[in-house]
């Protein structure tokens, strides 16, 4: 696989999603790769980077389905209450 065919995955997620999570993460890794490739950061740079985008991600798709999480167990609260309260 070259570095133009994972640009172009960055590209479709960026376009294919209406997440502005997965857009951001999509569009900064674009921008450090074309950073890397015209020499205004190094390798070691760049891998931290792209670490750290990578951490980000994984910590945005959590606070998620936390959040999800959380609503859903609002309502089954909410119904059980009102069970009980029957």
């Amino acid at each position: 696989m070259s570095v133009e065919h994972f640009q172009q995955q960055l590209l479709d997620a960026f376009n294919g999603s209406a997440d502005s999570a997965v857009q951001f993460t999509a569009q900064q890794a674009q921008q450090y790769t074309e950073m890397f490739k015209s020499g205004q950061i190094n390798k070691e740079e760049y891998l931290q980077l792209m670490a750290d985008l990578q951490s980000q991600a994984a910590i945005n798709r959590n606070m998620e389905n936390l959040e999800a999480m959380e609503f859903l167990n609002t309502a089954m609260n909410g119904l059980l209450n009102i069970a009980h309260a029957v």
